[in-house]
């Protein structure tokens, strides 16, 4: 229940990280910062440097795989890109103590996977029998992995006009 960063150089252990069944972790480029992604389905952002926790976002589902972008403001996820800047275009991350729902830039999944959305807004409704028990996003394409048994190619193209 714990991630524990240690510097192989020194032998060291550097701030540890307190948290909820840890499934996935990533650094950011450069190493600044990690996020982790925990069962109970919510994602921390933390400080390395000072083991501050700067973001907490309640997914809904766990995250078996996450991974910061190159620019460190979006982590990509099974279901889409979280937007992990702050509130109002600041790339600064203020602490955030109590979880807050993600917004997903692009294409995505909504956290139940019922629907696909675009920039957090919802598109198209998905039947029950279409429903995702696993999933990947690129783009403008969402593999999903249905639980009867069937892999769905969904290649979405936006009219925004």
């Amino acid at each position: 229940m714990t991630v524990k960063i240690w510097d192989l150089s020194r032998g060291a252990c550097l701030p540890t990280l307190e948290s909820r069944y840890v499934d996935s972790v990533a650094f950011s480029h450069g190493s600044a910062r990690l996020a982790s992604a925990s069962f109970d389905g919510v994602v921390k952002i933390w400080d390395l440097g000072s083991g501050a926790l700067l973001r907490t976002f309640s997914i809904g589902k766990p995250l078996k795989r996450i991974e910061f972008d190159t620019t460190g403001l979006y982590l990509h996820t099974s279901i889409g890109a979280i937007d992990i800047r702050a509130r109002l275009g600041l790339p600064l991350l203020p602490t955030i103590s109590e979880p807050r729902s993600p917004q997903y830039q692009g294409l995505a999944l909504s956290t139940d996977g019922v629907w696909i959305t675009h920039d957090s807004e919802r598109q198209v409704w998905l039947p029950s029998e279409y429903r995702p028990s696993c999933s990947a996003t690129s783009r403008s394409t969402i593999g999903i992995g249905a639980r009867t048994g069937r892999v769905l190619i969904y290649k979405v193209e936006l009219d925004i006009s």
